[in-house]
């Protein structure tokens, strides 16, 4: 699976990738399945590598994701239920980091980290201000 692309994982060398690679799952889901569900518990970290999704917030409000988006790291931060309904709107293919590796795979890769928080308190900031 090619990470590459991904903003999440720029600065990393290809063999760094590679590495990062190893620690995930491609997971394939079709069009219309509900991949988390609100309340539910934590089956992983993922990363959109093909196809389109959409977040379903308790207000309402509906979020699309594309190629290089990722969710559920929330729920594997802070060990509470999803706060949110994601669900497959194409076909999509993902790169899944499961719950049980995904602090190991913090640990070992601290940078990413950072990235997620810049883009939690990002979409913070956009829920707040709508």
């Amino acid at each position: 699976m090619d990470l590459q692309p991904l903003k999440l994982f720029e600065g990393y060398s290809d063999k760094e990738l590679r590495n990062m690679a190893k620690s995930m799952k491609e997971v394939r889901h079709n069009a219309g399945t509900e991949i988390m569900v609100k309340g539910g518990s934590g089956v992983g970290f993922m990363i959109i590598l093909e196809g389109n999704a959409e977040v379903h917030t308790p207000d309402g409000r509906i979020r699309e994701l594309g190629p290089f988006d990722h969710f559920g790291e929330m729920a594997l931060l802070d060990h509470e239920r999803r706060s949110a309904t994601v669900i497959a709107k194409t076909d999509l293919r993902l790169a899944a980091v499961p719950e049980w590796s995904f602090e190991d795979f913090l640990k070992e890769h601290p940078d990413i980290s950072i990235r997620l928080l810049k883009t939690l308190s990002r979409r913070l900031r956009e829920a707040e201000a709508t």
